[in-house]
């Protein structure tokens, strides 16, 4: 096939993709409600991958598979049922309005006005990792030119290949169309993507990358002066009625230091005594969800827990 064919159909199906993508999801803020979102399952036709499906149902790559772990990601089969991992625990915040990335979870949730909206995320790759810590939104900016630093460039040319210093608008920026900078030191942006295979994945030089749907969605809702938390939440906990659930995640590092049951216990423990439950914890299921880490939230406590006023 002739270049200019694959360009074409890689750009049909790219426009179908952008049009058959679900955006990101929308939940109402209620005060003291901590958990949003429902879990649902799909059954797969032949031609699914799990990386299409997640594009389709506005999901990172890693959220799909880790949730689907006995699944063949890239070939399914037709008739396999696909868990899509759409309950939330909401990360643990110091902000009342304002942008959350939590990277082991490779997602983000904006807070505004009473809504909540989250999208999956691509982040930074083990050597070029997403800076944490609270910081705002400084700059925003249509239709961007990329200025690769000098790192970049030289990445590409030990690589064989050349990066132009100036990286005009176009299908060729990997900013894609709509970019927000955040202030911390070293240019780092929220930004879309003309890769949108890579949210979900840590696959940036320190950025967090999303779907063009998503990042379309918030940008205007976005001010300058927005607040920015990068946070690291392997593991969270909420109370969603009269239930307590645990969600649990792969760390980024395999050596993390709270990568071990202990940690969850104490993690469990500490919840409890804080929000004053004496409720008996099924530590059985809590190791089931340290073990498998599939990030779905599943409950570990279920006993009068409403009675306390913790809604």
């Amino acid at each position: 096939m002739k270049y200019f064919e694959k360009t074409l159909l890689y750009f049909i199906f790219l426009f179908y993709c952008l049009n058959t993508a679900h955006a990101a999801s929308v939940f109402d803020l209620e005060e003291n409600i901590k958990i949003v979102g429902q879990n649902e399952t799909i059954i797969a036709v032949y031609e699914d991958t799990l990386i299409d499906l997640a594009r389709t149902h506005n999901l990172g790559f890693t959220e799909i598979v880790i949730a689907n772990r006995s699944v063949d990601k890239w070939l399914p089969g037709a008739g396999t049922i696909i868990r899509l991992p759409k309950k939330f625990i909401i990360p643990n915040h110091k902000i009342q309005e304002g942008i959350i990335i939590n990277l082991p979870e490779y997602r983000g949730y904006y807070m505004n006005d009473g809504k909540l909206i989250t999208f999956p995320v691509g982040i930074g790759r083990m050597d070029w990792t997403t800076p944490l810590g609270i910081s705002k939104v400084d700059l925003k900016l249509e239709n961007p030119t990329w200025y690769p630093p000098k790192s970049v460039q030289q990445e590409y040319k030990q690589r064989g290949e050349y990066l132009s210093p100036v990286v005009p608008p176009g299908p060729l920026n990997p900013l894609g169309k709509l970019a927000m900078r955040i202030d911390i030191p070293g240019g780092y942006f929220i930004h879309g993507t003309n890769k949108p295979d890579g949210v979900g994945m840590q696959v940036s030089h320190g950025c967090i990358r999303l779907f063009p749907e998503d990042i379309k969605q918030i940008f205007p809702l976005i001010k300058i002066n927005t607040p920015v938390m990068i946070a690291d939440q392997p593991f969270k906990i909420g109370i969603l009625g009269d239930e307590i659930l645990l969600e649990i995640h792969e760390t980024l590092s395999s050596d993390d230091v709270r990568n071990n049951f202990d940690y969850i216990q104490s993690m469990v423990k500490d919840f409890l005594s804080t929000n004053g439950i004496q409720s008996t914890v099924d530590w059985t299921t809590v190791k089931a969800i340290f073990e498998e880490k599939t990030g779905i939230p599943a409950m570990i406590v279920q006993s009068g827990v409403s009675e306390l006023g913790l809604q």
